[in-house]
């Protein structure tokens, strides 16, 4: 089964990425896990994984039609 989402890059992050998103088509089932490889490209690993406005965990499950923000972490004091 193939599914398409939909990744939106946000501050920064859409300098790294070249483009504000990209839609992807992927085979079979697959899990936040399985998309790190594509978000090599982004050269950082300071950023959090939103997925249908909800945090996202390595193991969370990617659906057909979800949008996932990429959000550059920030750190306070």
């Amino acid at each position: 089964m193939d599914l398409r989402i939909k990744i939106k890059y946000l501050g920064y992050l859409t300098d790294l990425a070249g483009k504000q998103y990209d839609e992807l088509e992927i085979n079979g089932n697959k899990k936040v896990e399985d998309l790190i490889p594509f978000l090599k490209k982004l050269r950082s690993d300071d950023y959090i994984l939103i997925i249908n406005g909800k945090g996202a965990k390595a193991d969370t499950e990617v659906k057909d039609g979800d949008n996932i923000v990429v959000l550059p972490q920030t750190g306070g004091g």
